[in-house]
């Protein structure tokens, strides 16, 4: 079985493809999700495969909610006495119904601008999301699409997001460097395809020059499809980002 390892030219074929991404924040139906709005500016909140067909919230904490199709828009008020201005700062539940299901967020107003929530599809709808963007596609240019949307942080809403506590740093990974250390930052998941990405911080206290290679061990994932390090160069103390691709059945 050939292992693939995306050079630089590689990753850079998909940039224009991933543009159209932007990135958002995304919350799930189901589960208490925090999230920051603005106290200044109107926040928008959109519901991808529908309508947002009510929502629930405290009126008295200074909240305004106008609903519009797939959209919800959101103002906390400003009290103005003429002489000085107070923003809301409270923390609120908002429960939104979006084609049907029910979204719970906590939301804390901040000084910030304005703010969109996307509204994710549940389980289902994503499968079906992820086989039309990449089922067209061999498996090769999969990956790189993955491991481009993991490193410009452009992800689509589709794909499942698990976060991992941060300076968890562990050794003896990359059995061939034994100064490096890795901690895992997050594991993307493309459901219905069978692919998934770990994303590791990659550190050394020597100066270090890797091949994607170093890292076809089952300490950092079984199955491994494809392997991307940047830089493939660290200086002590420097931080780098790797990127492991596995594929089910490979």
């Amino acid at each position: 079985m050939r292992k693939y390892t995306l050079t630089n030219a590689a990753l850079a074929i998909m940039l224009i493809s991933l543009s159209a991404f932007g990135h958002t924040q995304t919350v799930k139906p189901d589960v208490v999700t925090p999230v920051e709005m603005s106290n200044r500016d109107i926040n928008r909140v959109t519901c991808i495969d529908g309508a947002i067909n009510d929502a629930f919230f405290s009126q008295e904490k200074g909240i305004v909610v106008e609903n519009n199709g797939s959209n919800s828009f959101i103002k906390f008020l400003i009290q103005d006495d003429g002489l000085n201005q107070e923003y809301v700062s409270a923390r609120s539940e908002f429960y939104l119904v979006c084609a049907g299901e029910i979204y719970t967020l906590m939301v804390s107003p901040k000084n910030i601008p304005g703010q969109t929530i996307r509204l994710s599809t549940g389980a289902k709808n994503r499968i079906k999301e992820n086989q039309e963007l990449l089922s067209p596609l061999p498996d090769e240019e999969r990956a790189i699409y993955l491991t481009m949307a993991a490193l410009q942080d452009d992800i689509p809403d589709s794909f499942t997001v698990t976060r991992s506590e941060a300076d968890q740093w562990h050794g003896r990974k990359a059995p061939s460097k034994p100064n490096t250390q890795l901690a895992l930052r997050r594991t993307i998941r493309v459901d219905g395809l069978g692919l998934s990405l770990k994303e590791f911080l990659v550190r050394s206290n020597t100066g270090t020059t890797y091949s994607e290679t170093d890292f076809l061990s089952t300490a950092i994932g079984e199955s491994i499809f494809a392997v991307t390090i940047d830089p493939i160069r660290l200086e002590p103390g420097q931080i780098g980002r790797l990127f492991v691709v596995s594929k089910e059945g490979f």
